[in-house]
């Protein structure tokens, strides 16, 4: 049998041997170093050291080498424009960033001293991850040069692959998981939005402004986008990215050049009521080349860039599938993976809830919590002002983005969850330590004297202050309801520095808050041990170092109406009364502080939280923090924080800042009270 009748009888059987079995034997070793170089030339020794010199060529996509060590029929037939311009064609079409091979073995039954036929399993690491296809190799032997040479054939870019055929890559996309409300109302969902676009060519470009104006964009950001250098004519322009455009827009976008089309985009249908709580996405940012987030994302993809979006991006993000097949014939499909979607996430929020605290309070510096007392399910987490999502994922402009940077609103500040001197809403914590230590008691009445109170000398010139001069005896109940910073003031003096400090750690200040979305911890003193006697004074009204979350706070006082347990608060569904703090007081204790509450808002607070249809009970608070430099003043917030004592379904605290920037008189304290007209617009609140 001549040489040209065995390579047909070759050629013939090879299909069979990519799926039987045919007497192979594994013959050389494949675990090649890739950065060693492969420019060596062929020496002379055993046939396998030059077959496996030229594997290594083929891994390594080495085809000016590899041209040296091919058959002449191999260069004549396919020269380079399939040797090398294809190779290089088919690796970026697949992304290809290093192949190997492996599980190379002889077939024995194909193979003579001439001809030497080897199978193995060709890998490629791609963007879209690793594909692997068996490959067949024949090496003839040059007898003139007493060498092996490789029949080259397409297959050896690709196993497949010929010169009437090509390769297909269709990416395989799967959505971004979705963020649903605890009913199942969509938080953050993938969807479509309007693009509008100039087309160059018709487009009149001295119609800047006034395109400007219809998109209600700046001049300079239209002239930038349509001056860039990439531009030529008859070329769609991107201006915007909008969820709708207004029929008095579109009805002008063809007299200007404009056009619009759909595109896929992530879309907040509450917007800015879920602002800092779900954040957005926007296109990815890389570090350099050495980023590890290219093992999944590619120039132009979209990341969670605040918020949960930001917090489960692993999660949320899906992955990018792919389908590599052949064209021709029944277009085989050579490899597959199936796009995974994104983990959806099921809050505990109520989205109405919080879109209702959300219109009550847009306008204000301001922070509102609530929670279920009973769960410890966080049901709305608002912060304002806030910052549009939809604007911030479809794009906006750098000068936008600078101006909600730059503006004292700070609408991009996540302010609940931040932690801050809570004020006079601390007298409900002091109150329990001073109970289990003794020194507060249902008898214990205080009668002090005067606006201004210290310790001993010791202080020196610092006293205590309180907004209201009761000479009269006032008891414990007298003393919240009136907010008497002296009364309390005393009690921590009389528990000690170290009394005090060790009961509010039993409530857990300092602990990092047990929950899925990431509060700042508590603080008692900078030292994170007992401050000095002043110090912890101050501490005992909500001054001092003393810094806590709204969360953390309506925990707290969660348990006044739950029997006693802190519980953890979550803002994922599943998590439900897992207790965080329990057995830190008694029940008669509870009870009083509740009778302390109703007492405050029925007297101090009787024009501003008290309301007819409901029997609130609360605390308010007022903090000096910080010193606006602007106005010369000093930074005042206001806290309130409370509950239907009848119908305890949540506990809501807001906090109003910067009142030294209000011209008006409103307050925590009056708005809590508008908050409660518009939750109980429809009766009394119930947690869906």
């Amino acid at each position: 049998m001549d040489r040209a009748s065995k390579r047909l009888i070759i050629i013939l059987i090879i299909s069979l041997l990519l799926f039987t079995s045919c007497g192979s034997k594994e013959i050389i070793d494949t675990d090649w170093d890739q950065d060693a170089s492969t420019a060596e030339t062929v020496e002379e020794g055993l046939p396998e050291d030059q077959i496996n010199h030229i594997l290594q060529l083929v891994a390594g996509r080495e085809q000016e080498l590899l041209k040296s060590y091919l058959t002449a029929e191999s260069i004549a037939r396919y020269g380079d424009d399939q040797i090398i311009a294809r190779q290089k064609e088919i690796d970026k079409k697949l992304r290809v960033s290093q192949v190997n091979l492996y599980g190379i073995t002889l077939v024995e039954m194909l193979s003579d001293q001439n001809i030497e036929v080897y199978e193995m399993t060709m890998n490629f690491t791609t963007e879209y991850g690793p594909i692997e296809r068996p490959l067949t190799v024949t090496f003839i032997r040059n007898r003139q040069l007493d060498r092996w040479e490789m029949e080259w054939t397409p297959a050896t870019i690709f196993p497949g692959l010929t010169l009437s055929n090509d390769i297909v890559v269709e990416e395989l996309a799967a959505p971004r998981g979705t963020i649903y409300d605890r009913t199942g109302r969509e938080l953050a969902v993938d969807g479509l939005s309007q693009q509008v676009g100039a087309v160059t060519g018709v487009y009149d470009m001295s119609k800047h402004a006034e395109v400007a104006a219809l998109l209600d964009m700046t001049t300079a950001d239209v002239e930038k986008k349509m001056t860039q250098s990439w531009i030529k004519d008859n070329m769609f322009v991107p201006l915007q990215v909008r969820s709708s455009y207004t029929p008095e827009q579109t009805n002008h976008f063809g007299s200007y050049g404009l056009s619009v089309r759909t595109i896929s985009a992530r879309i907040y249908p509450y917007d800015k009521a879920f602002a800092h709580l779900i954040g957005y996405t926007a296109e990815v940012s890389f570090s350099g080349q050495d980023d590890p987030k290219h093992e999944f994302y590619r120039i132009g993809d979209k990341e969670g860039k605040r918020g949960l979006e930001a917090h489960y991006e692993e999660q949320l993000r899906s992955t990018r599938g792919v389908r590599v097949s052949l064209t021709g014939g029944g277009g085989e499909v050579l490899f597959e993976r199936a796009a995974i979607p994104g983990q959806d996430f099921y809050l505990t929020v109520d989205a109405e809830l919080q879109q209702k605290i959300y219109d009550v309070t847009k306008d204000d510096s301001s922070a509102t919590t609530a929670v279920d007392p009973f769960s410890g399910d966080i049901l709305a987490l608002v912060s304002t002002p806030a910052f549009s999502p939809n604007a911030m994922a479809m794009g906006i402009s750098n000068s936008e983005y600078q101006q909600l940077v730059d503006s004292p609103q700070k609408p991009m500040l996540n302010r609940f969850q931040l932690r801050y001197p809570p004020g006079s809403t601390f007298k409900i914590p002091t109150a329990i330590a001073a109970f289990n230590t003794g020194v507060l008691t249902e008898d214990t009445v205080k009668t002090i004297k005067g606006k201004k109170w210290q310790a001993d000398s010791s202080w020196g010139g610092y006293q205590v202050s309180r907004l209201v001069e009761n000479n009269e005896p006032q008891d414990g109940i007298k003393a919240i309801a009136i907010s008497d910073n002296i009364f309390f003031a005393q009690l921590a003096v009389e528990m000690g520095s170290s009394a005090f400090y060790d009961q509010l750690l039993k409530l857990g200040l300092t602990e990092e808050v047990p929950s899925e979305y990431p509060f700042y911890t508590a603080k008692i003193t900078n030292s994170g041990q007992a401050g000095s006697e002043v110090l912890m004074a101050d501490t005992a009204y909500g001054q001092g170092e003393l810094q806590i979350t709204q969360v953390q706070l309506a925990a707290i006082y969660a348990s006044l109406v739950n029997g006693g347990k802190i519980l953890e608060p979550h803002i994922l569904r599943g998590n439900e009364q897992k207790i965080w703090k329990e057995n830190f007081t008694s029940p008669p204790v509870l009870d009083y502080l509740r009778r302390a509450l109703r007492r405050t808002v029925e007297t101090t607070h009787k024009n501003t939280a008290a309301r007819p249809y409901a029997e609130f009970a609360g605390k308010s608070g007022t903090v000096q923090r910080g010193w606006d430099k602007d106005l010369d003043k000093q930074v005042i917030d206001t806290w309130f924080i409370g509950f239907d004592n009848v119908n305890t379904s949540l506990i809501l605290v807001t906090q109003m800042q910067d009142m030294q920037r209000r011209e008006d008189k409103a307050t925590a304290f009056t708005r809590w009270g508008e908050l409660m007209d518009s939750i109980y617009a429809d009766g009394p609140y119930q947690v869906p």
